[in-house]
């Protein structure tokens, strides 16, 4: 009885290797690319940051900071140096939201958008081409 026992634990523990082990699909291209914090940017906030993601499409540039009151988010969608879309929401204190779509063409929106993306290393950007 031991014998079996000790043949069956045996087998389930090369089954449990063989399936830990198995070749896993790679998604090495996706992923978030470089976070930086503390950026210098207009209208000045504290505790920001900014991360950038890549996806199979696009990056995506996710700008968080605290305004005097209120908390704001920004995200920009690009690839290359070509802006796709952008737009931010405002969430104050009092449980209250804005959010608003940028005119892509505007020029301090672009202008906005180039300082931003600034602040990634110009390999994390490459991913993004």
């Amino acid at each position: 009885m031991k014998l079996k026992t000790l043949i069956l634990t045996g087998l389930a523990g090369i089954a449990l290797t063989a399936c830990t082990t198995a070749q896993k699909v790679q998604h090495l291209d996706l992923g978030v690319l470089q976070e930086v914090n503390n950026l210098d940017v207009y209208p000045t906030t504290t505790k920001n940051k900014a991360k950038l993601t890549k996806f199979d499409d696009k990056c995506v540039i996710e700008f968080t900071g605290n305004l005097e009151a209120d908390k704001v988010v920004e995200q920009w969608s690009f690839k290359g140096l070509t802006l796709m879309t952008g737009g931010s929401a405002t969430f104050a204190k009092d449980g209250t939201s804005t959010a608003n779509n940028f005119d892509l063409y505007a020029p301090d929106v672009q202008k906005n958008f180039l300082s931003l993306r600034s602040n990634f290393h110009k390999d994390a950007l490459a991913q993004c081409d």
